[in-house]
C-alpha cells in the first residue's frame, strides 16, 4: 500500500504545473481585479484550477491568468492537446454530425456567411498577391495547406514537436521547430499569419517585435484570437469556450491588440471583429466534467442544436454591434 501511495504521489507532482503570479496588467501596469476563479480546464485535462483577472482601468480591460503557467512548465497543459491527435479532440455522435452538416449548411444561406468564411479560411488575404508567407503556430497544417494551394510559397513554425513531424511528413511542408525568435531566415516574409496564437505566449509584445523583424518593408501580419468582448463571453460567462485555462494567457479585445501592435513597432492597424464560427463557440461551452469522457469531448445532437441557435443569435447581435464577434482579426503593416 505504500509503494501505490508513493507512486500515486510521485505521479501526481508530476501532473502539477508550476506557476508564476502576475498581479499587474501586462500592458499597463495597473493592478488586476479577480474576474473569475476556480476554472477547470474540461477541454483537455490539464490538473488544477486557475482564475482570471482583469485590468482594473476600464481604458484597458485587458484579462489574464493569474496565476499562469511558467515558462517551463506550460508544456505540460499540451499532452493531450488537439494537435496531438492531428484532428480535433471533440468526438461526435452520428446523429450529432449528420444534423451539423445540415445546420452548417443553412446557417451560411440564412445569415450570408459564405464570402465572409472563403476569406475567414484564407485569413483575410484573398486580395494580397501570393508571395513567401510563414505561419506562427502553424499546428497540424492545414491552414499551412490552404495558402499553398492558393499559390503561396509557405513555411510553418511550432514549438510541439509532434505536431510539426506530422506537417512534414503528411503535409510535405517544411516547418521550423521551436520559438519563432530562433529561426534562420534567408529572405524576409511578405505576410506573416497566426491563429489563436497570440492567447497562448507570456509576452505578445516580444513575439509580435520578432514578427516585425521577420517581414519585409510593408510586410503584413493577420492574426486572429478571441475576443473578450465577444456576445458569446457575455452570454456563457465562466463557461464560454474562449476561456481554455490554463493555455489562454491573454485575453483581447480589438483595443488591447492594437495597443500590442503599436508597442511591437507596427505602423499601420486595422481591427475588427466577426461572428463566423460562432457555431463552435456554441457547441463547445456551457462544458461539464460529464461531456469529456476519457479526454475526449463527447459532441451531442443538443450540442450541435445550441451552436446553430448560437449563431443565429451572434450574427443578430453583429448586425448592430460590430465589436460583438467572437474572434478579434487583427491586420497590421508594417
Amino acid at each position: 500500500m505504500e509503494d501505490l501511495w508513493g507512486l500515486n504521489k510521485s505521479t501526481m507532482q508530476q501532473d502539477r504545473i508550476g506557476t508564476e503570479t502576475k498581479p499587474v496588467c501586462y500592458l499597463c501596469g495597473k493592478h488586476g481585479k479577480i474576474f473569475y476563479r476556480n476554472l477547470v480546464d474540461y477541454l483537455f485535462g490539464t490538473p488544477g484550477k486557475w482564475a482570471f483577472k482583469k485590468c482594473s482601468d476600464s481604458d484597458c480591460g485587458l484579462i489574464w491568468l493569474d496565476p499562469r503557467p511558467t515558462l517551463g512548465e506550460i508544456g505540460k497543459a499540451y499532452q493531450n492537446y488537439y494537435t496531438h491527435g492531428q484532428a480535433n479532440n471533440a468526438q461526435q455522435t452520428r446523429p450529432a454530425r449528420i444534423v451539423r452538416a445540415i445546420l452548417h449548411t443553412m446557417s451560411i444561406i440564412l445569415l450570408g456567411l459564405r464570402v465572409e468564411r472563403r476569406r475567414y479560411k484564407c485569413m483575410y488575404l484573398d486580395q494580397i498577391p501570393a508571395g513567401r508567407l510563414l505561419e506562427v503556430g502553424c499546428g497540424n497544417g492545414k491552414r499551412l495547406a490552404r495558402m499553398q494551394a492558393l499559390g503561396w510559397g509557405v513555411m510553418g513554425q511550432e514549438i510541439d514537436p509532434v505536431a510539426s513531424e506530422y506537417v512534414r511528413k503528411v503535409r510535405g511542408i517544411d516547418v521550423h521547430v521551436g520559438p519563432l525568435e530562433t529561426m534562420d531566415i534567408p529572405e524576409k516574409y511578405d505576410v506573416m499569419i497566426m491563429s489563436h496564437v497570440i492567447e497562448h505566449v507570456h509576452d505578445p509584445v516580444a513575439l509580435l517585435m520578432t514578427c516585425n523583424h521577420f517581414l519585409k518593408e510593408n510586410g503584413l501580419l493577420v492574426l486572429l484570437t478571441p475576443n473578450a468582448a465577444s456576445y458569446g463571453h457575455r452570454k456563457f460567462g465562466a463557461t464560454w469556450r474562449g476561456l481554455e485555462p490554463p493555455r489562454h494567457l491573454h485575453l483581447f479585445t480589438c483595443e488591447t491588440l492594437i495597443q500590442v501592435s503599436q508597442k511591437a513597432g507596427f505602423n499601420q492597424h486595422r481591427c475588427w471583429t466577426t461572428p463566423v464560427s460562432a457555431d463552435g463557440i456554441g457547441q463547445r461551452s456551457l462544458l461539464s466534467a460529464e461531456t469529456n469522457k476519457d479526454r475526449r469531448q463527447l459532441i451531442t445532437t443538443r450540442d450541435v442544436l445550441r451552436g446553430f441557435w448560437f449563431q443565429l443569435a451572434a450574427s443578430l447581435v453583429f448586425l448592430t454591434d460590430k465589436n460583438s464577434g467572437e474572434e478579434c482579426v487583427l491586420m497590421a503593416t508594417k
